[in-house]
C-alpha cells in the first residue's frame, strides 16, 4: 500500500513540474516571444526581375530576405535562367526574413531561320512574319542576277536556331548595274539576230509587225529610238518587223517558262536553268532560290529561238525536261 501511494506521489510530483513548465513557456510566448514577432522590422521588397537566380538570391539576402524553396519555371522571350516573375512584387513592404517566390524563364523556342533568297521584298516580309521573325535592316546593292526588288542575302542566314522574334537583316537587289550603249542602226538586219543582240546588252523590247515592199520578212523596218542615241540599262527599244506576227518562226519569243522551287525544308536551293534553242545553249539562271520562290523565265524577258529544250537542275539534280515547238 505504502508502494503504490509513493508512485501515486511521485507520478502528482512530474506531473505538476510539467504543468508548471508549460505555464512557464507559455508566459514567455505571450510575453516576450509573440511581442517580438510582432515588432520584427519590415522591409521593402527589391526588384529583381532581369536578374539571374543566384544575383536574385544575393540581392534578397542583402534586403534581409530569402527565395522561396520552390522556384517556379516559365516560357520566356527573357534568356534561360533569368528571372520574369516575383511574389511579392518589388517595393512592397513584407517582415524580414520572408520567403519572395520567384519564376525563372526556361527561355523560348528556338526555330530555323527560312530562307528568303530569291523571293521578292514583300514575299520575305511575308514569310518572315508568318514564322516569327522580325525583317530588321534593309540594303540595297546593284546585281546582275537578281531581278531588282529580289533579296540576295540576309542575316543571320537561313538554319541554324534563333530566338522568335529575332531580326533578320536582308539585302536587296536594285537590279543590274545602269550601263550606257550607243545604240546602232538596225534598219534592215534580222530581228532574231538583233532581238539577241538588246538582250545581251540589257535592255527591253517590244515589237509590232508591218508590211513592207523592199524589206524582207523577219527584218527591222524601224526602231525608236533611232540609231546614235545613247540609252542605258533597262531602257525600252521598240521594234517595227517586216512581215505578220506568227508568220515567221525566227524572230523570237519570250519563254513562257515557270519554276517553283522545291518547297520541302527551310533551306536554299541553287538552281540552274538551262535552255537550248535554234541559237544553242545557254544557263539562264544559276543562283539560289528560296523554297516556293517560282522562277519567271518570260518576267526576266528570256527570248528564245524555234524549238527549245529547257533544263532544270535544283542543288545538281537534273529535273525532267520541258519541250516547246
Amino acid at each position: 500500500m505504502n508502494t503504490l501511494n509513493n508512485t501515486l506521489f511521485a507520478t502528482f510530483k512530474v506531473s505538476l513540474y510539467l504543468l508548471i513548465l508549460l505555464g512557464i513557456i507559455a508566459v514567455l510566448a505571450i510575453f516576450v516571444v509573440i511581442p517580438r514577432w510582432v515588432r520584427t522590422e519590415e522591409v521593402l521588397v527589391p526588384n529583381i526581375i532581369g536578374k539571374t537566380y543566384y544575383v536574385a538570391v544575393g540581392i534578397l539576402d542583402d534586403a534581409g530576405l530569402r527565395p522561396d524553396k520552390t522556384i517556379q519555371e516559365a516560357s520566356s522571350d527573357a534568356p534561360k535562367g533569368e528571372i520574369v516573375a516575383q511574389n511579392p512584387e518589388a517595393n512592397f513592404r513584407i517582415k524580414s526574413y520572408q520567403p519572395v517566390k520567384i519564376t525563372v524563364s526556361i527561355g523560348s523556342e528556338l526555330a530555323p531561320v527560312p530562307s528568303v533568297i530569291g523571293k521578292s521584298q514583300e514575299a520575305a516580309f511575308d514569310t518572315l512574319t508568318t514564322t516569327g521573325f522580325r525583317p530588321n535592316r534593309i540594303a540595297f546593292v546593284h546585281s546582275e542576277d537578281y531581278l531588282q526588288d529580289t533579296v540576295i542575302a540576309q542575316t543571320p542566314p537561313e538554319g541554324g536556331g534563333q530566338r522568335r522574334g529575332s531580326p533578320i537583316n536582308l539585302l536587296v537587289s536594285l537590279g543590274p548595274t545602269p550601263q550606257f550603249i550607243e545604240l546602232p542602226n538596225f534598219q534592215g538586219q534580222p530581228a532574231a539576230d538583233v532581238l539577241v543582240a538588246l538582250e545581251a546588252v540589257g535592255l527591253n523590247v517590244e515589237t509590232k509587225y508591218s508590211s513592207h515592199p523592199k524589206i524582207p520578212e523577219g527584218a527591222i523596218i524601224a526602231h525608236e529610238p533611232p540609231g546614235d542615241v545613247m540609252m542605258k540599262t533597262g531602257d525600252l527599244v521598240r521594234l517595227e518587223i517586216s512581215g505578220v506576227q506568227g508568220s515567221t518562226g525566227d524572230i523570237g519569243r519570250l519563254l513562257p517558262f515557270k519554276h517553283t522551287v522545291g518547297e520541302e525544308g527551310d533551306l536554299s536551293r541553287q538552281v540552274r536553268i538551262v535552255v537550248i534553242d535554234d541559237y544553242g545553249e545557254r544557263t539562264v539562271v544559276n543562283q539560289r532560290y528560296a523554297p516556293g520562290t517560282v522562277v519567271d523565265l518570260e518576267q526576266k524577258g528570256f527570248r528564245v529561238f524555234g524549238k527549245i529544250r529547257v533544263i532544270v537542275y535544283e542543288d545538281g539534280e537534273k529535273l525532267p525536261e520541258v519541250l516547246y515547238r
